[in-house]
Parts: structure tokens; C-alpha cells; sequence
């Protein structure tokens, strides 16, 4: 063949070896499921080109289907080339067609048929605080993952909570039966509010001696520690200095201008825990320090009515109504969704502008670092495992970081945030801060402190003897020995220099209440004998019977509690299963037990209801709460509530 005629096939082969390389490139990809956005579309064509180029150059191929070529083309050049080329061109088209509507149409025929495949069950366990936000990527995941497969979403995540300690015990001690009844099965994935608490489960894991199940981890996110101060209460001379003040020079202001303080309670509170280990270790707060900053935080607290919680728990109360404007002492992420009217169920919205947070960030402040760990138990499913990796996946590319900032999170650094991490809603998106966590031992040694520094309990507590608590609670014991029970193991937590009481409602046939321990510090004997164990003798010695006078019950407590109260936490903590028979009006108890000093609680079992006769908003005036419970959960609720009010460490007495 002459060289003019190698020449002139020279275009044609070239077009040819491009095409069918790059196809088949595009093919192979396209066989594994479409790309998901326009940069993987634009690297699919791209690196199809690129492999068509190279092909060119194969080895041996192209001078032989040259010279093959060249003498083809003489003789079918004039007639055939243009429809040949056509022919070549539409079968590429043909075949790439072909290979991006087939999936579709092959998903869509089954689907059609039977359905979505079940997608794979993740269990996801976060914190109370971190509930709706984490309910929130899991939609966003599950959204995403059903874009990609045409509809069907590759995973189902039920989230669920458990309060941070318990989380940690749980997960360091195998996940036991007691995990099992209180908090639920065991997760596959655990997104805890900070390192700090995979280090814990890790040290609960030494202690019990069993395998630490975490099978990986990694941090996906941050928030810094903030003072959100309201919008209308910012003066004009430390607005434009929000980023610039230390935390010892932001709480010197805090005591120069009198504000009310609350922060979230470190000792259900993963929030609250760091904010108290920030505050503390910057302003150097030794034993008065420590004091005088609780005494402020304590005050404020009873002040405005706010609740011994979380951070949701404290902003929800806050959002009802804070006329005295407190600070609050929380992390970002909180403020934010705060600003954005979320984790509230109050129908009201966003709080108006006057009552918005604005964030202040002490040069010197850091941030929890939110991680994502894998847990592997030996029940775990594969397909549940390899939907978690996913999982992780989806949060480290950009869709999942996008969904994190969503939630008011910030990403790993040089990732650029937006809204809701912006000025409209009281944060700034350009601020740097110390990403790590405080060390376990600095946290551990924080609280120490703060137990130290915190004031004493005063816990009046009503027990219920009505005749229906002689109804059997689990086929063995009553509802009365259960809830005797329940005390004996929430008075371990006393310290000596708590106050504590204990009476019981009916007196027999008088509707007036009937003390069995009077209140008086923990560590006073009552006849020589340990004051916890005169109060659980003295329940084995009553008998259940007559009528429940509630209301009654509660008014009468509320008033001998406040009684020269001085700096103590008091509570009253009534457990009961019956409604009430006193005949008082719930709205005249209600505004007779406000503004005492003293939080009202109510555990209601069996036939009581927290809906009747305004349990729950005369507990939540106070400050209390109101719990709707079965009988098998009386003594975690017992020992969860003393443990909020108790200060100092517990003694061994009785």
C-alpha cells in the first residue's frame, strides 16, 4: 500500500481506536452505576478520552490496522467511508446508551416487580443533646443513599439516646442485660459528644475486664465552647470584641455587669461537662473560685426556673420565657439550632431577635470533637457493618460534610461553612479554636472540683402508701416494695453534708402526710442508727392503704422544704400511682409551691398520669420535671434525680 494511502487512513483508524477505547472505559464504569454528580460525570468523559488517546498507541495495533485499512479505504472510500464512519459512530452511541439506561431500567423492572430491597439496619446511639441533630444526618444519609440506588435507600438508621455516663458504661461493660433494658440493643455506630467519652468506655471496658468493642473511630466534626449572650442585652462596647477577650477577662465582664449565668448540668450533660472544665482551667479556679462560679450559676438557675438538664432541656425553658435574660454557657452547635427554633416541641418558633443568642468566642476556648466509632459485637450483621463504613463514608465526602454544617457542626478545617453557622443566627463562620477535646484526666479532675464546689442537697422525698401501691408490680413484689427498693438505692448517693427526708402519704385514715425520717443532714444518726438506714427500717414497717391526697401532699412538702433553706439545692421528689383525692385545685397548688427555692419532681406510675391535674406544668414552674414511668424504672429515676441534687461525693453510711 503507497504511503499517500497509509496517510489518508491515518484519520479514520485514529477516530476509530478512540471511540471503541473510550467507550469501552465508559462502559466498564457505567456497569458499576452512574456517576453522582457533574465533577465524577466530567472525570468519567475526561479519563474515557484519555484512554482513547492511549489506545492510539498501542503496542503493534495501529500500523497493522493502518496498512489493513489503507487498502479497505481505496477501494470503499467513495461510497461506503461516510456510512461506515456513521455505522461505527451510532453503534458507540448504541452501546453507551445502552449502558446508562440499563441499570435504570433493570432497578426500575424489579422494583416494579418486588419492591425495594430491605435496606440494611444501622442502630445509632447519641446523646440526648445530640438526638435531633443526629435524627437529622440520618435523614440526610438515608436521602442520599436513595438517590444513588434509583429510589431505594441502601440503609435505615434508627437513632436512639442514652445520657453520656450511661452510654460509656454500657458500651465498657459488653452492653449487659441492665444496657439492655434501659438504653436499648446494642448500636453499631456511637456518635458521643466527645473523645473524651470513647476514652471513658475505654477505661469502663479495663475496669470490667472485657474487650473494648470499638472496631474504629474518627472525628467528623466540631463545636467550640461559646457565652451566648442575649442579642438585647450585648453592649455596645463588647460587640465588636466577641472573638477577642480570654475566658478570664469574658467572666470578669460576666461578674462586672451582674448577668445571670446557666449552663447545662455536668453531671448529665456532655455540654455542660466541657464547659465547666473550659471555664475552670482558664480562669484558674481553685476551691473559692470554683464556689463563687457555682454559686453565681446556682442562683441564676433558681431564678429564672431553669431545669437541672441538658442543654436542650435548659434552652427549651429558656425559650418559654427568661425575663431576667440570662448567659448561657453551652457550645455553638446549641446556640445555633437555639436560634433556629429547633429540639423544642413549643409551637412557638425561633426566639424574636431581642431574645436570640449571640456568641462569644474567648480567644482562648475549645471545642468538642464530635467522633464517629464503629462498634463490632459478635451479633453484628455484615450488611450492617458495611452500611456504617458507608455510613462514615458519606461524612467525610462532601454531601455529609454539607449535612454536618446543616446541624450546626463544623466540619474538619479548610471545609468552608455557611448558614446555619453565620451571623443571621448568632454564630461567625470564620473562627478558629482548639479542635481537641480537654484530656480525660483534666475533665475527671474538673469534676471532682465542681462536686467539691457545689452546694449541698436538701431532698424532701413523699412516698405514696395508698392502698392501690399493694398492687403487684412484676408477679413477685408490690409496687410499694419496689419503690422502697428504689430509695434504699438512691441513698447511697448522699453525701454527709446533704439533707434528706423522707414521708409517707395517707396517715391512715388522715389525709395529712406522716413523717417517717425528718430532714436533717445524712450524716446525723437518728437514735443512734445511719440516717439512710432508719429510712429504709421504717419503710419495711409500713403497710399500704387509704386514699392519695396528691395535691395536698405537694403544697404542704414545697412550703417544709423552703424552710430556712440557705445555700442548699432543694428538692421535692413525690412517687406516686394514684390520682388525687385532697380536692384542691391544681392552679392554687401551683401557684403556692413557685418561686420557693424548691424543684418539684413526680414519678408517676401505675393509674397517675403526668397529664392529671397539671402535674407536669406545676413540676416544670419550679424548675422540676414530671415522669410518666413503669415501676421497673423507679429506682434509675430515683437515683438520676438524687444524684442531680446531692452535692459533694457520697459517704458508705447505712
Amino acid at each position: 500500500m503507497a504511503d499517500k494511502d497509509k496517510e489518508s487512513a491515518r484519520p479514520l483508524v485514529s477516530i476509530l481506536v478512540a471511540l471503541f477505547t473510550g467507550a469501552g472505559i465508559a462502559l466498564q464504569q457505567l456497569s458499576t452505576g452512574q456517576p453522582a454528580s457533574f465533577a465524577r460525570w466530567a472525570m468519567l468523559i475526561g479519563g474515557s478520552i484519555i484512554g482513547g488517546l492511549g489506545g492510539l498507541f498501542a503496542a503493534g495495533l495501529f500500523e497493522s490496522v493502518l496498512h489493513w485499512s489503507g487498502d479497505v479505504l481505496q477501494k470503499l472510500r467513495t461510497f461506503f467511508a461516510p456510512k461506515v464512519l456513521g455505522f461505527v459512530g451510532g453503534l458507540c452511541l448504541v452501546g453507551l446508551a445502552i449502558g446508562y439506561l440499563a441499570p435504570p431500567t433493570i432497578d426500575f423492572t424489579r422494583r416494579w416487580l418486588r419492591g425495594c430491597d430491605r435496606p440494611a439496619a444501622v442502630r445509632v446511639l447519641t446523646s440526648p443533646e445530640q438526638l435531633d441533630a443526629v435524627r437529622q444526618l440520618a435523614d440526610a444519609y438515608e436521602s442520599a443513599t436513595a438517590a444513588a440506588e434509583h429510589g431505594c435507600p441502601g440503609a435505615e438508621l434508627y437513632v436512639y439516646a442514652a445520657r453520656p455516663d450511661d452510654a460509656r458504661e454500657a458500651i465498657g461493660s459488653g452492653w449487659t442485660n441492665d444496657a439492655l433494658r434501659q438504653i436499648g440493643p446494642r448500636p453499631d455506630v456511637w456518635l458521643p459528644d466527645s473523645t473524651a467519652d470513647v476514652d471513658a468506655a475505654r477505661d469502663a471496658a479495663a475496669r470490667f475486664a472485657v474487650p473494648v468493642p470499638i472496631a474504629g473511630q474518627r472525628v467528623i466534626a466540631a463545636s467550640p465552647v461559646v457565652l451566648g449572650v442575649p442579642a438585647a442585652a450585648v453592649p455596645d462596647d463588647l460587640s465588636a470584641r466577641r472573638e477577642e477577650l480570654t475566658w478570664k477577662q469574658l467572666w470578669d465582664e460576666v461578674v462586672r455587669r451582674g448577668w445571670d449565668v446557666v449552663r447545662p448540668d455536668p453531671s448529665v450533660s456532655g455540654a455542660g461537662s466541657l464547659a465547666t472544665t473550659v471555664l475552670y482551667d482558664r480562669t484558674k479556679a481553685d476551691g473559692p473560685a470554683a464556689r463563687a462560679i457555682e454559686q453565681r450559676i446556682e442562683r441564676s438557675l433558681d431564678a429564672g426556673g431553669f431545669p437541672l438538664g441538658d442543654s436542650t432541656e435548659l434552652l427549651c425553658r429558656k425559650r418559654a420565657g427568661d425575663p431576667r435574660r440570662a448567659v448561657v454557657l453551652t457550645t455553638e452547635q446549641a446556640l445555633v439550632r437555639y436560634n433556629q427554633g429547633l429540639g423544642c416541641d413549643l409551637g412557638t418558633g425561633p426566639p424574636d431577635a431581642g431574645q436570640a443568642l449571640v456568641a462569644f468566642y474567648p480567644r482562648d476556648t475549645v471545642g468538642a470533637d464530635h467522633p464517629l466509632v464503629r462498634l463490632g459485637w459478635d451479633t453484628t450483621a455484615a450488611a450492617a457493618t458495611a452500611a456504617v463504613k458507608d455510613f462514615e463514608g458519606w461524612l467525610g465526602r462532601d454531601d455529609g460534610k454539607r449535612a454536618l454544617v446543616r446541624t450546626a457542626l463544623r466540619p474538619p478545617p479548610l471545609f468552608d461553612v455557611a448558614d446555619p453557622l453565620s451571623d443571621r443566627f448568632g454564630a461567625h463562620a470564620g473562627i478558629a479554636f482548639e479542635r481537641r477535646a480537654p484530656s480525660p484526666e483534666t475533665i475527671r479532675t474538673t469534676l471532682q472540683r465542681y462536686s467539691q464546689a457545689r452546694r449541698p442537697g436538701r431532698i424532701l422525698l413523699a412516698l405514696d402508701v395508698s392502698g392501690s401501691m399493694s398492687t403487684l408490680a412484676d408477679g413477685r413484689q408490690t409496687r410499694f416494695q419496689v419503690a422502697s427498693a428504689g430509695v434504699g438505692k438512691a441513698l447511697a448517693l448522699m453525701s454527709g453534708r446533704d439533707e434528706f427526708g423522707l414521708r409517707i402519704f395517707p396517715n391512715g385514715a388522715s389525709p395529712d402526710a406522716r413523717d417517717l425520717v425528718p430532714l436533717g443532714r445524712a450524716d446525723v444518726p437518728i437514735s443512734g442508727v445511719p440516717r439512710a438506714k432508719a429510712a429504709t427500717d421504717a419503710l419495711a414497717q409500713v403497710k399500704p392503704g387509704g386514699d392519695t391526697p396528691l395535691l395536698q401532699t405537694v403544697g404542704d412538702g414545697v412550703t417544709d422544704a423552703a424552710r430556712d433553706l440557705g445555700e442548699r439545692i432543694a428538692g421535692l421528689v413525690v412517687l406516686t400511682d394514684g390520682n388525687d383525692t385532697s380536692g384542691l385545685d391544681p392552679a392554687s397548688v401551683d401557684a403556692r409551691v413557685r418561686d420557693k427555692g424548691v424543684r418539684v419532681f413526680v414519678i408517676a406510675i401505675g393509674e397517675a398520669s403526668c397529664g392529671a391535674f397539671a402535674l407536669r406544668d406545676i413540676a416544670a414552674h419550679t424548675g422540676g420535671a414530671c415522669y410518666d414511668a413503669a415501676t421497673g424504672d423507679i429506682g434509675d429515676i430515683l437515683t438520676d434525680l438524687f444524684g442531680l441534687l446531692w452535692g459533694g461525693e457520697p459517704t458508705n453510711d447505712g
